[in-house]
């Protein structure tokens, strides 16, 4: 027994101090981190650690209120630096779970519980004889910070009962014997990285919060914040208050500012904070910046203490260092700064734009002096850099510095006045370019340099390639010189025009040579425009000849080398979204292809260019078969006749294009029934695509709809024999599947499994599933049949059939006649049966008949409800009503 002098009653505690804390009502259930934490069963130690408003409290209440074993819980404040106060409450909330120490006498706390080593042996020992291990959770451990208190907890942890599994939360590493048990994988740490939310996290949380944020703006918010959770609650609360995000992104609710301030700022020394507000204007603050703006010499050292977890004001990685201040607390910062000190603040950014210039860093240079208003210095780094920064795709600071220059002195100045003028037509904007470029010419020097001849060169190449035609960007392309361009920094761009003239004579496999050289080169200059260029132009060449998974992967290279490019206006990033879109429809995944289609539209914005009009054809094209294809039948049949009749007019398409289009519409109109609309679509397409298979393909669909096999099947074997060229290389797999079902319906197996089979070997190369999965029944029922005798095509069709059971659209609905629609067209003018048999010169029990076939097929009872489920499917709508023709 105790010594009764050494001991006393145990401290009375506040219950709320030893129960699971309740969890809130926005909680967002995140069983990555749950899974996490139940390693605790093989741990001694699990140390939960990051700065404030990271969501640790919330996260180990969730995770305790689930667990199935007991969970003891304890939140610690300053007065636990008195032991007999801590100890009393652990022994408190021990005593919910283990009879032993709620009952015990013996455990009574002593005056020096901290340094009893019987006491800690008999909390020990009770719990051991615990039926099961107790998790113990310390949360808020950061506010303990007696070495007493944490000594008893040491040995504690040094001696590791069998029956105890203790879990810390703290915002700084504990003085616990954590790298032992590192050291003996027996601790399991949950830490910032661990708890930021991710951007599905942050959506179901402002989901949950009932926050009305767009959803295009969750990406943004999860960026500035971090994935902070309390940063998206002041967001959140940001939001309710002034309707919007704007001056939450903007730096400027005081509300945010003030929780910044009480909960970052206030804790670091006077120091620190004159560091933090000096680096606050830069995004990204290089190893001997931080000194040079702040004027702090051991600046370095503090940024280290700075982005410690139990800051983590900043983050550090590199050698040397890269740091880079917490985004939403900069922002605020740098607000603050601009609003009190704008002087302040103007001399740091010249004294940051100093520091970059001298260390050769010209894109931030450009920048700093733009925002501290210097324009002597901005001429200065353009003329000097403007063309380095164009290739190496810096243009969002080329158009800040050119607009803060002003129009005058850019105009007055050839080499300013061109690469405005690039700038405006790698946006599509082709007038304005127009203009810049009659400003170059006026401001034309007697004895110009050879990079400035080049850049004129390229630049009208360009401008011809976007919006001037094929013959004309051929001809602008034969001027650039490349020889000329050999000693310039414009080598590389010069290369990709020159390129572009082996494209249009169909030497395809020089321009790829010629294309690879100029991309390695550019890659190791870091001409990231130059690169996307290449990247580009072979995705489309590999389009061209068919090699799909090809032009698939090229396009993804675009993206992680450049993830900005879906941020802005852009034409390349457009042409970027084109091949995506295509891949994936052709792949079979129409739900991705409507995503990269809508995102075209949004890099395009308004452009005028013809090429942009061009992107805009393709992406509503292939957003519209990808609509038909997930069940939006009349709606995507609907947009890809509104892209044709808009877009698609006023000159020939490129064959290739035309064909795309042309097919797409023409399958999808026969499938719903549309005939005129099909029959419009080849009228439209006949000029550009004569003497070509597309041709034909669409002449033995037409034939087989209208039952005509062997008629359907002549057309398909003209197709081969005369070897009528196909603009679309996938093209060919969709006649084959359309040759298939013609043999079937005449009872020809042999060719039906044939063709089939030369259908598989056609398509798995470049995994063209599209034809396939959205293929009749018929096809998809002698596919099935097939399993397990189609050889080499076996792996491919079994992904074919598994897509297409995961897809799970829904049956398409019978079709409406013509005759039918014609009726449709006039139900809603309240006409009465007989003044619509007067219209269409039938007779009335015509109209019955056609009214009867109606209400089939759309399943409805009354005139009223066909028409509105007519216009919610699209088949009547003010813009397009007849698809008749």
């Amino acid at each position: 027994m105790p010594d009764s002098r050494d001991v006393s009653p145990r401290r009375r505690v506040p219950k709320t101090k030893v129960t699971i804390p309740a969890r809130p009502r926005d909680l967002v259930d995140r069983p990555r981190l749950r899974e996490l934490l139940d390693g605790v069963r093989d741990a001694a130690v699990v140390f939960v650690g990051a700065p404030a408003g990271y969501g640790k409290t919330v996260l180990l209440a969730d995770w305790a209120a689930r667990r199935r074993g007991p969970v003891a819980w304890v939140s610690a404040d300053a007065e636990d630096d008195d032991d007999r106060l801590f100890w009393s409450a652990v022994l408190d909330a021990l005593g919910g779970c283990v009879p032993a120490v709620a009952s015990s006498r013996r455990l009574a706390v002593p005056r020096r519980p901290g340094t009893d080593l019987g006491f800690l042996a008999r909390v020990a020992d009770a719990l051991d004889s615990a039926p099961e291990p107790v998790v113990l959770v310390l949360d808020s451990a950061q506010e303990v910070t007696a070495d007493r208190t944490w000594r008893g907890l040491r040995a504690l942890v040094r001696h590791h009962p069998a029956g105890l599994r203790l879990v810390v939360s703290s915002r700084r590493e504990p003085p616990l014997p954590l790298v032992r048990a590192r050291l003996a994988d027996r601790l399991v740490e949950v830490g910032a990285a661990d708890l930021r939310f991710s951007a599905a996290e942050a959506a179901a949380f402002l989901e949950t919060s009932g926050a009305a944020i767009p959803p295009d703006q969750i990406g943004p918010l999860v960026a500035r914040t971090g994935g902070w959770v309390a940063g998206l609650r002041l967001a959140v609360a940001s939001a309710e208050r002034h309707g919007s995000l704007r001056e939450f992104f903007a730096g400027r609710d005081p509300a945010v500012l003030d929780y910044l301030t009480d909960e970052v700022l206030a804790p670091l020394s006077a120091a620190q904070r004159t560091l933090l507000r000096a680096i606050s204007i830069c995004d990204d603050v290089p190893a001997g910046l931080a000194a040079a703006l702040s004027g702090l010499p051991d600046a370095e050292s503090m940024l280290r203490e700075l982005g410690e977890p139990a800051t983590r004001a900043v983050r550090s990685d590199g050698t040397p260092p890269h740091h880079r201040p917490a985004p939403l607390l900069r922002t605020y910062l740098r607000a603050e700064l601009c609003r009190r000190t704008p002087d302040r603040a103007r001399a740091l950014h010249a004294a940051a734009a100093r520091w970059f210039a001298e260390h050769d860093r010209p894109t931030p240079a450009l920048l700093h002096s733009v925002r501290s208003g210097n324009t002597i210095r901005v001429g200065e780094l353009l003329r000097r850099h403007a063309v380095t920064l164009f290739l190496t795709g810096d243009h969002d600071v080329l158009r800040l510095a050119l607009g803060a220059l002003g129009d005058r002195p850019v105009s007055a100045d050839p080499l300013l006045a061109l690469v405005s003028a690039a700038l405006c037509l790698e946006t599509g904007e082709t007038s304005a370019a127009g203009l810049r470029l009659a400003r170059a010419e006026a401001a034309w020097p007697d004895d110009p340099p050879a990079e400035l001849i080049v850049l004129r060169q390229v630049a009208y190449s360009r401008l011809a390639q976007l919006d001037l035609g094929p013959v004309r960007a051929l001809r602008a392309a034969e001027r650039v010189d490349e020889e000329l361009a050999a000693g310039t920094s414009l080598a590389g761009l010069a290369a990709v025009h020159r390129a572009g003239i082996l494209v249009a004579r169909h030497e395809g496999g020089a321009a790829r040579a010629r294309l690879v050289r100029v991309l390695g080169d550019a890659e190791e200059r870091h001409h990231d425009f130059t690169v996307t260029q290449c990247l580009t132009t072979l995705g489309n060449l590999a389009c061209y000849d068919g090699d799909y998974r090809v032009m698939d992967t090229l396009a993804r290279r675009v993206v992680a080398r450049r993830p900005a490019l879906d941020q802005r206006r852009s034409l390349e990033g457009a042409q970027v979204c084109a091949l995506l879109a295509y891949g994936a429809l052709l792949r079979g995944e129409p739900a991705e292809c409507v995503e990269h289609a809508k995102r075209i539209g949004r890099l395009l914005g308004d452009a005028p260019a013809r090429a942009a009009r061009d992107l805009r054809l393709i992406a509503e094209t292939l957003h519209g078969a990808a609509e038909f294809e997930l069940g939006g039948w009349h709606a995507g049949l609907r947009r890809m006749r509104r892209a044709r009749t808009h877009l698609g007019t006023g000159r020939a398409r490129p064959a290739e294009q035309a064909a795309l289009c042309a097919v797409l519409e023409h399958r999808a109109a026969l499938r719903l029934g549309a005939a005129g609309q099909a029959r419009e679509t080849v009228r439209w397409a006949q000029p550009m695509l004569t003497g070509s298979g597309e041709l034909l393909l669409m002449r033995a669909r037409t034939q087989l709809r209208l039952g005509r096999q062997g008629a359907a099947s002549s057309v398909l074997r003209s197709l081969v024999d005369d070897e009528a060229p196909m603009c679309l290389p996938w093209v060919s797999i969709e006649a084959s599947l359309v040759g298939v079902q013609a043999a079937l319906s005449a009872g020809a197996q042999e060719r039906a499994v044939r063709l089939l089979d030369q259908a598989l070997r056609a398509a798995e190369p470049g995994v063209v599933r599209f034809p396939f999965v959205f293929a009749s029944g018929e096809v998809v029922g002698f596919l099935t049949s097939r399993l397990g005798r189609l050889g080499a095509g076996e792996r491919f069709a079994g992904e074919v059939l598994a897509l297409r059971r995961r897809l799970r659209t829904p049956p398409m609905p019978a079709p409406l006649t013509d005759r039918e629609r014609s009726v449709l067209r006039l139900l809603p003018t309240q006409r009465s049966i007989d003044e619509i048999a007067q219209d269409l010169t039938v007779s009335p029990n015509t109209v019955k008949t056609h009214v009867r076939g109606i209400y089939a097929k759309l399943d409805v009872r009354s005139r009223r409800d066909a028409v509105a489920i007519a216009l919610q499917r699209g088949l009547l709508d003010t813009d397009v009503t007849d698809f008749t023709g």
